[in-house]
C-alpha cells in the first residue's frame, strides 16, 4: 500500500464485539498510519442494537437482511451505535496506541439520508443522499483516525439508521478511497467451500445469478461493485480472527479482492 493511501475499514459482527480482535486490528492499523496511510473506520453493531431492543421488549425486524427502524426505536439505535459500540472501539484503539476520534454520521452533517419508505414518520431506516468529507479531513490533519458510527440525519433534522455497509460505501466513494475493506464474520465469498480470491464486477454478477453468492453476502458484494464504479481502487472482503489478518487481506493472501480486473 502506498504511503499516502486512503483506507476505509468497515468492521462489524463478531469481530467488532471481540475486544482482543479489535486490539489486534489496532496494531495493524497503527503500523499503516505510521507509514502515512489515512484511515477511516466505519463500524456496525447489530448485535448490540438487538440486545438493547430486547431489553425494551422490541423484536428486531429485517426485510431482505436490512434492519427496519420505527421512529420510537431510533434513540435505541443511537444508544447502541453512536454510544456503546463507538466509545468501546475508541477506548480500545487508544489503549492500543492509536489516537482515534469517535463520531457518527450526524456529526457536522457528514451523512445526510432519507427514509427508504415514503416517510421518516413510518421508517427511520435510511439511505445516504449526500456526504460531507470535510470533518474527516480535519481529523486526519490532526493525526487522528475517525471511528464513525452510521446513524445520520435527514433533511428535517431527524435521526436515520444507516446500514454500516452502505455508510462505508458512501464514504469510500466520496473520498475516492484507494481501498475499502469489509471485515466479515465469514472468510469471504466461497465456491465449493473455497474462497474465491479475485472477483470482477462481471464475475461477481455471475456468481450472484448462479446462487454461488447468497444471503447477506449479496448486498456486501453489490456494495463492493458499486464502489468500484464510483472510483474506489479495490474492495476486499475477509475475516479477522487473529493478528496479521488485515495484512493478508490487503496482500490478496486471504479473503476476496474485488476490482476492475487489473490487479490479479
Amino acid at each position: 500500500m502506498k504511503s499516502s493511501a486512503l483506507l476505509v475499514v468497515k468492521i462489524g459482527g463478531k469481530s467488532a464485539e471481540d475486544d482482543a480482535l479489535v486490539m489486534a486490528l489496532t496494531g495493524e492499523l497503527k503500523k499503516l498510519q505510521a507509514q502515512g496511510c489515512r484511515i477511516l473506520m466505519v463500524h456496525g453493531g447489530g448485535i448490540t442494537i438487538s440486545e438493547i431492543q430486547k431489553k425494551y421488549g422490541i423484536t428486531p425486524r429485517f426485510i431482505d437482511g436490512l434492519r427496519q427502524t420505527e421512529p420510537a426505536e431510533m434513540p435505541l439505535v443511537d444508544m447502541a451505535l453512536a454510544g456503546a459500540v463507538n466509545k468501546r472501539l475508541v477506548r480500545i484503539l487508544k489503549q492500543g496506541g492509536l489516537n482515534s476520534w469517535g463520531l457518527c454520521g450526524a456529526d457536522a452533517g457528514i451523512l445526510l439520508a432519507e427514509s427508504i419508505s415514503d416517510s421518516a414518520a413510518e421508517n427511520r431506516t435510511g439511505r445516504v443522499t449526500s456526504v460531507d468529507i470535510r470533518p474527516l479531513k480535519l481529523l486526519w490533519s490532526g493525526g487522528y483516525v475517525p471511528v464513525l458510527a452510521p446513524p445520520a440525519t435527514n433533511s428535517l433534522g431527524l435521526g436515520m439508521n444507516i446500514n454500516a455497509d452502505e455508510a462505508a460505501l458512501a464514504l469510500s466513494t466520496a473520498l475516492k478511497a484507494d481501498q475499502l475493506v469489509f471485515i466479515s464474520d465469514v472468510p469471504g465469498v466461497l465456491e465449493t467451500q473455497k474462497v474465491i480470491r479475485h472477483l470482477t464486477p462481471e464475475t461477481a454478477e455471475e456468481k450472484i445469478s448462479s446462487a454461488v453468492i447468497t444471503g447477506g453476502m449479496i448486498p456486501k458484494v453489490k456494495s463492493a461493485v458499486e464502489a468500484l464504479k464510483r472510483g474506489v481502487g479495490g474492495v476486499f472482503i475477509g475475516e479477522y480472527t487473529e493478528t496479521g489478518n488485515l495484512g493478508k487481506i490487503l496482500s490478496g493472501l486471504q479473503g476476496n479482492l474485488i476490482d476492475s480486473g487489473g490487479n490479479k
